[in-house]
């Protein structure tokens, strides 16, 4: 029996046919590296991630995470690199809540502008920084991170040993 092609499903980014990319050598390259990375991020083996770094008055520029030194990063594409960064963004991103703007004043004396974004993984989130120069009330440079607030590997060691009290706790009021 034949599935049934449903406009609802062919809308579907899971299910629906999707063209191939038009990456380059270098975004290929690039792509796995971000994926790795998030993999990283995403199973406690890096704490934080730097994605992206746009710059407002400089709308071509970009700045992305550090890549491996052999990585030709001048054949990278800006709008190709900046799409994969908002697609991992928009993957690990939980709604449009926020949490609130907490200000600074950096050593050079310019404004720093830190906001947290929640995740759909309760000890990762998403760390936008805006950083103004002068009296411009227009960020000079905008970066967004992923950030690990909690160690789960840690973690779930501490529970384990909790655990593992509890069940010792536990038999010695049954043999006592």
């Amino acid at each position: 029996m034949a599935a049934e092609h449903t406009p609802e499903r062919s809308l579907n980014p899971l299910m629906a046919p999707r063209p191939r990319r038009d990456y380059n050598d270098t975004e290929r390259w690039f792509s796995r590296v971000l994926q790795s990375r998030l993999q990283d991020v995403l199973e406690a083996k890096r704490n934080r991630l730097e994605v992206l770094r746009r710059y407002p008055a400089e709308p071509g520029r970009l700045g992305v995470m550090a890549t491996p030194a052999d990585l030709p990063r001048a054949r990278l594409r800006p709008p190709v690199v900046e799409e994969l960064v908002c697609q991992t963004l928009d993957f690990i991103r939980s709604d449009e809540s926020s949490g609130p703007v907490s200000q600074s004043v950096a050593p050079d004396g310019s404004i720093v502008e830190v906001q947290a974004f929640p995740t759909k993984f309760p000890h990762i989130i998403i760390e936008r920084v805006d950083h103004y120069v002068g009296d411009d009330p227009n960020p000079v440079e905008i970066s967004w991170s992923l950030l690990r607030v909690q160690n789960q590997r840690q973690q779930t060691q501490v529970n384990r040993l909790i655990d593992a009290a509890g069940l010792v706790f536990d038999l010695l009021k049954v043999v006592g």
